[in-house]
């Protein structure tokens, strides 16, 4: 499944007869909102913490952060690129965004400057709000209806 929430088009070159005549499969809320994870780069993310406890540099987890956020635009592009599905440039955005809020939710990066137990409810919060507006975002508006 591409991670672009660009829309398939209508017709599908190479499709066998039975494929071409099939409705397209509707995109849910929900859907759309499971695709702004970066699960792909999250995933990495958490199984590199285990580590993290025998590093002696104190910002590793910055560091981490900071790497898996630069990667989360690449990664887009490059799946873009490889499926022929060009993201929308307020995705790149959404994606960034969620993936530092889910980040943080993991670790907390940011310990040497900002307690962890101050926040702890506000990052729990971001999890679930910052993909749920950003599916609400980068939802698909209504044509705009021809003048009278």
């Amino acid at each position: 499944m591409p991670l672009s929430l660009a829309h398939r088009s209508s017709t599908n070159v190479g499709a066998s007869a039975d494929e071409s005549t099939s409705p397209p499969i509707r995109e849910t809320d929900l859907d759309r909102i499971l695709k702004l994870i970066p699960t792909e780069l999250l995933a990495l993310y958490t199984a590199v913490l285990p580590v993290t406890a025998e590093v002696a540099w104190p910002h590793f987890l910055l560091a981490l952060l900071l790497a898996g956020t630069a990667f989360v635009p690449l990664i887009l592009y490059l799946d873009g690129r490889s499926t022929h599905q060009a993201a929308r440039w307020p995705q790149y955005v959404v994606r960034t965004a969620v993936f530092v809020a889910w980040a943080s939710a993991t670790s907390w990066p940011f310990a040497p400057w900002i307690s962890e137990r101050d926040l702890g409810w506000a990052r729990a919060l971001l999890v679930l709000l910052v993909p749920l507006a950003g599916a609400y975002v980068l939802r698909d508006r209504p044509p705009a209806a021809p003048p009278a």
